[in-house]
């Protein structure tokens, strides 16, 4: 037979309050980094600026399209410098429900893999 004692119960009592404030702690920072998040995405949604897409094309350079206003830019951005490439016309823009059909699934992109290995 086991005997509790009052050190024993002790330690258990201390190790359940380690254990509470642990979830305590855990859960007001996930409460607090959702809040941020929601913050920042609050304030720099609805304005006149968007980046709609980002390509990288080497370290530090990338080729974006975004819309200002109801004007749709190419700018080149690289590390120090911002650089205007075009003016587009929306028409020409692809829409995302557009690019949805040129990716694949990962079921079709295993299966590629598998055809280029048995060659």
């Amino acid at each position: 037979m086991i005997l509790l004692t009052t050190e024993s119960l002790s330690g258990y009592a201390q190790f359940i309050t380690v254990l509470i404030l642990f979830v305590v702690v855990l859960w007001v920072t996930w409460a607090v980094t959702k809040w941020t998040a929601g913050y920042q995405k609050g304030k720099w949604t609805g304005g006149n600026i968007e980046m709609l897409e980002s390509f990288r094309i080497a370290p530090d350079k990338y080729v974006q399209i975004i819309r200002v206003a109801d004007k749709y830019l190419a700018v080149a951005v690289a590390k120090d410098a911002v650089t205007f490439l075009t003016e587009l016309d929306e028409s020409e823009l692809m829409q995302k429900k557009d690019m949805a059909g040129a990716k694949m699934s990962f079921q079709e992109l295993l299966e590629k893999v598998r055809e280029k290995k048995k060659e």
